[in-house]
């Protein structure tokens, strides 16, 4: 008889148990379709994995509602028109947008709706619509996942590429690692070298370094001469520029006296030089002509006269 008692009351418990779990899942799927709430239809644009029916949405990051129903456009396959109820509360304004996010780096997926602005009246169907439209923002599709798998298509080509140049150039990636190890190598070999390299740039580069602090103590020495001490090389510059600007004044003074009298010497050796041009023109033709009668008779010139053809 205990036996029996203790099998009847485990089995009470259990089906207990069993209503209590049907009627919870009942008041969830009850409130997640917001019982007689709000239907509204929201359009998208490609693909839209990640949501089901029963989807919950999301009203400002709270649970308002859940998806109803799927199903594509008739007008246009490309798209995808999902309805939606939510509690009759929520505020859903003529500027609120639906997209698809994922709630968490690894939840579900869900429906959100944005709240909009408060100064916005709230959204009712439009004239022939029984049901109100939500508008969804650009991209609001489930590119995440869509992204996610072409990134993983795109690394995937990669590799495959990167496996391929490899195996192309196997020899030439040999000939580089044994080149590389030849030069570091040599490099180890020749390491004091190097070393004592590296010093001798160094010893230069200090030396450069003093030659130029020597340089600028010497040219800031030479402007910090006063022009007051007659022996500094500032003061002797400045008396030779006094005295080239004094010789040139001069200089124009006595041009600027005498420019009419140096003007007509000027004219009247011009003419002098003319006519001795002239003059030595004439004695060159002159003796051209000599030059040319001593060519064609030297005899007659040298005696005077022409000489007698023999016969």
């Amino acid at each position: 008889m205990e036996t029996r008692a203790n099998y009847l009351i485990v089995g009470i418990f259990v089906l207990g148990l069993i209503a209590a779990l049907l009627g919870f899942i009942y008041w969830m799927k009850h409130d997640s379709d917001g019982g007689d709430g709000k239907a509204y239809h929201v359009i998208l644009d490609g693909s839209v994995q990640g949501i089901t029916v029963a989807s919950p949405v999301m009203f400002n990051g709270i649970r308002f509602g859940a998806v109803r129903k799927i199903e594509l456009l008739p007008e246009d396959t490309r798209k995808v028109r999902i309805l939606i109820s939510v509690r009759q509360d929520t505020p859903v304004r003529t500027n609120s947008h639906a997209r698809i996010s994922q709630q968490g780096l690894a939840g579900w997926v869900a429906m959100e709706i944005t709240p909009g602005t408060p100064d916005m009246p709230m959204l009712e169907p439009k004239p022939g619509e029984k049901i109100a439209v939500i508008s969804a923002d650009p991209g609001a599709s489930g590119s995440l996942f869509a992204g996610v798998s072409d990134a993983a298509g795109q690394a995937s080509a990669l590799a495959v590429r990167l496996n391929n140049l490899i195996a192309n150039n196997e020899d030439s990636l040999h000939r580089t690692v044994a080149n590389l190890e030849t030069f570091t190598g040599m490099m180890a070999e020749r390491k004091d070298d190097i070393a004592a390299v590296i010093q001798n740039v160094r010893q230069l580069s200090e030396k450069l370094a003093a030659v130029s602090a020597k340089i600028d103590s010497a040219v800031d020495r030479l402007a910090g001469e006063s022009s007051d001490n007659p022996n500094s090389i500032v003061s002797q510059v400045q008396q030779a520029a006094i005295s080239i600007r004094q010789l040139s004044e001069k200089l124009d003074k006595s041009v600027g006296d005498k420019s009419g009298a140096l003007t007509q010497q000027a004219d009247r050796s011009l003419r002098e030089f003319e006519l001795l041009a002239k003059d030595g023109r004439r004695l060159v033709d002159s003796l051209d002509r000599v030059v040319q009668k001593i060519d064609r008779n030297p005899t007659g010139f040298l005696l005077g006269g022409q000489q007698s053809p023999k016969y």
